[in-house]
């Protein structure tokens, strides 16, 4: 049971690296990435939650591991902004404050 788990996860969080490589990655749509990565971001972090509860830990660990994905998401998506001159995302390291220059072109970001 413990390994088909396993797999089942392994092939989820490759779906979500895909998918996040395909809309996020690609491209110079500056503003659809921002559009998308609130969503996205919200989205995987939910399938990785639900399979946490699907896996059933013990009751303390479950209520911490969700309770500790809430701000990281939100710190995620705070900390991650898109330039609009080459489309490349640029975060901040340990989620200080936001970027305010792409870390690729040096331009100012919005």
């Amino acid at each position: 049971m413990q390994q088909e788990l396993l797999i089942i996860l392994v092939v989820i969080w490759l779906g979500l690296s895909v998918g996040s490589m395909m809309l996020f990655q690609r491209g110079k749509d500056a503003a659809r990435k921002r559009k998308l990565w609130p969503k996205y971001t919200i989205f995987s972090n939910t399938v990785l939650a639900a399979f946490i509860v699907y896996m059933q830990p013990p009751l303390p660990m479950l209520i911490g591991l969700l309770v500790f994905m809430i701000p990281l998401t939100l710190l995620t998506i705070r900390s991650t902004k898109f330039c609009d001159a080459c489309g490349n995302a640029s975060r901040s390291p340990f989620f200080m404050k936001p970027p305010t220059a792409c870390s690729h072109c040096k331009k100012p970001l919005k």
